[in-house]
């Protein structure tokens, strides 16, 4: 299961990405991402529904994390995610992905 609810405005949407973040979902979620970033100046990834990842969606979260002229941030990041990324020995994303926690933007 996989669902994608966004509120805000095209400037500065609010994505909420619930249920499995993994392969099988990696088109929609990537389509889901491209088709807010031309106009979105900063956009909040809300990951706290979730109940999986696995490395399509770190590939995701890297590609979204290069994107030039709009800001990224987090509302709320699971512990599968930040434990999938250090298995994966990824730990430059985990330091920007925790540094763009919401609060800390």
């Amino acid at each position: 299961m996989f669902a994608c609810t966004t509120h805000g405005t095209p400037e500065n949407p609010v994505i909420k990405l619930a249920g499995s973040l993994t392969l099988e979902h990696s088109k929609e979620i990537h389509a889901e991402l491209l088709a807010r970033l031309p106009q979105a100046k900063a956009l909040t990834l809300d990951l706290g529904d979730s109940e999986k990842s696995d490395v399509s969606f770190v590939q995701i979260l890297c590609s979204l994390l290069k994107s030039q002229g709009t800001r990224i941030s987090f509302a709320s990041l699971p512990t599968h995610l930040l434990e999938l990324a250090a298995s994966l020995g990824a730990d430059s994303l985990i330091k920007e992905i925790t540094s763009r926690i919401e609060e800390n933007v």
